[in-house]
C-alpha cells in the first residue's frame, strides 16, 4: 500500500510518516511532502482563506498533482486538497485529515470519486479547552492587561470592568455548543462551582444533562450568562450566529469568549458592543481576517483580550493527532464500523468493497 503524506508548518510530514508507519506497519510505502508558504504570515493567512472559501483558493505543493495518481491513501492537515489534486488520485480510497474540520478538502469531489473523507474528533479538545478557560479568567480578571501595562513599567490596577470584577465562583457560564470541545470544558469547570447553560439544537437534552448542564434557547442564554463561550462549528447556518440582536439580550457585564470561529460573530456587531460597552468584554482567539489588520479596533480596545489564533496549538495535541487518525482508519478498515467518516452517507455501499480491498494490504 502506498500513502501520501502531506506536512505543513505546525505538523511535517516526517511526523506524520512516523504515525503510519506506527499506525499501518513498515510494509506501507510512505511519500512525504511538506507544504511550505513562504513565510509563518502567509500561512496563517491562505490557512484562514481556505477555511472561510475552501480548497480551491489554497496554494499545494505542485509536486501533489504529480505524486498522488497511484497512492491508496492521503493523510494530511492544513493543506488544501482540491478538486484536481482529486481528481488525479485514481487509486485512492481515503483521505484523512489531523483536524475536526475538512474545511481544506474537497469533500464534494472526493464523495463523487468514491474517496472516503476522515477527520480527526476531538483531537485538540484539551488544549482548547484548557485555553478557553485561561481566556475566561484573563478576560475577567484583566491578567493580559496589566501584564502588558506592567511590562511599559506602569503599575495600574484599574481597568475598564473595574466596577464588576468578579470570581468565576457560582457564576453562570453559556456554551454555545456542545460537542467534543464544549463538553470538555463543561467537564472542567464543574470545579468552579458554576452553572452551565447550552445551546445547541443538534445536541440532546440527555447529553446535555449528563454533563451537568441545562439546555436553553439561545435567547435564554444570552439573556442569563455572565460568559458566554462559543463552541459551535461554522456554517451557513451559525454564520453569524451571535449578532446585534443577542448582545442586546446580553448582562452589560456579560463576557463573551471564542476559541472555535471568528465567523459564529458577527464583527461588527460586537465591535459596538464592545464600544458602547453593552457587554462587559471579550476574549478573542480567532478572528475574521487573520492576522487581523494593524489598525483594526479591537486591537485598540481596552475591554478584550486577543491571543494569535493559539488555542489548539500545543505540542501534546499535535503530537497525538496523526496517531488517532490513523488508528480510527485501521479501525474502520479492518473492522468495518467507522465513526469519523465525514461523508459516509453520500457514499455508495460499493465502498465497503473498495476499503476491503484497502484492508487486504496492512
Amino acid at each position: 500500500m502506498k500513502v501520501l503524506v502531506i506536512g505543513d508548518p505546525l505538523l511535517s510530514s516526517e511526523k506524520l510518516k512516523q504515525a503510519v508507519v506506527s499506525s499501518l506497519g513498515d510494509r506501507v510505502e510512505v511519500v512525504c511532502v511538506d507544504w511550505k508558504p513562504a513565510n509563518d504570515e502567509e500561512f496563517w493567512y491562505l490557512r484562514s482563506m481556505v477555511e472561510k472559501h475552501g480548497p480551491s483558493v489554497g496554494k499545494p505543493p505542485e509536486e501533489i498533482y504529480d505524486l498522488v495518481g497511484d497512492v491508496q491513501l492521503i493523510i494530511t492537515q492544513h493543506t488544501p486538497i482540491n478538486a484536481e489534486i482529486i481528481a488525479r488520485a485514481k487509486a485512492c480510497a481515503a483521505i484523512g485529515v489531523c483536524r475536526a474540520g475538512v474545511e481544506n478538502i474537497d469533500v464534494q469531489a472526493a464523495t463523487a470519486q468514491q474517496i472516503a473523507v476522515f477527520n480527526t474528533m476531538g483531537r485538540n479538545a484539551q488544549a482548547v479547552s484548557d485555553f478557553t478557560i485561561g481566556l475566561m479568567i484573563a478576560e475577567m480578571r484583566n491578567i493580559a492587561r496589566s501584564h502588558a501595562e506592567l511590562k511599559q513599567g506602569n503599575w495600574k490596577k484599574q481597568y475598564a470592568n473595574a466596577d464588576f470584577v468578579g470570581d468565576l465562583y457560582e457564576k453562570t457560564i453559556g456554551l454555545v455548543g456542545f460537542g467534543y470541545i464544549g463538553q470538555v470544558v463543561a467537564k472542567k469547570l464543574q470545579g468552579f462551582d458554576v452553572d452551565l447553560l447550552v445551546y445547541d439544537p443538534y445536541a440532546s437534552q440527555e447529553t446535555i444533562e449528563s454533563c451537568g448542564c441545562k439546555k436553553v434557547s439561545l435567547e435564554e442564554l444570552c439573556r442569563h450568562s455572565d460568559m458566554i463561550s462559543m463552541h459551535a462549528r461554522l456554517s451557513e447556518d451559525t454564520r453569524g450566529l451571535i449578532g446585534e440582536k443577542e448582545f442586546a439580550l446580553m448582562k452589560p457585564t456579560a463576557y463573551i469568549v471564542n476559541t472555535a470561529r471568528a465567523g459564529l460573530i458577527d464583527e461588527q456587531a460586537l465591535v459596538n458592543a464592545l464600544k458602547e460597552q453593552k457587554i462587559g468584554g471579550a476574549a478573542l482567539d480567532v478572528f475574521w481576517v487573520e492576522p487581523p489588520p494593524h489598525d483594526h479596533p479591537l486591537i485598540r480596545l481596552d475591554n478584550v483580550t486577543i491571543t494569535p489564533h493559539l488555542a489548539g496549538s500545543t505540542k501534546d495535541a499535535f503530537g497525538r493527532t496523526p496517531f488517532l487518525l490513523l488508528a480510527e482508519i485501521r479501525r474502520t478498515i479492518v473492522e468495518g464500523n467507522p465513526r469519523w467518516v465525514v461523508n459516509l452517507g453520500d457514499l455508495p455501499a460499493e465502498l465497503n468493497d473498495q476499503l476491503a480491498k484497502f484492508a487486504s494490504q496492512l
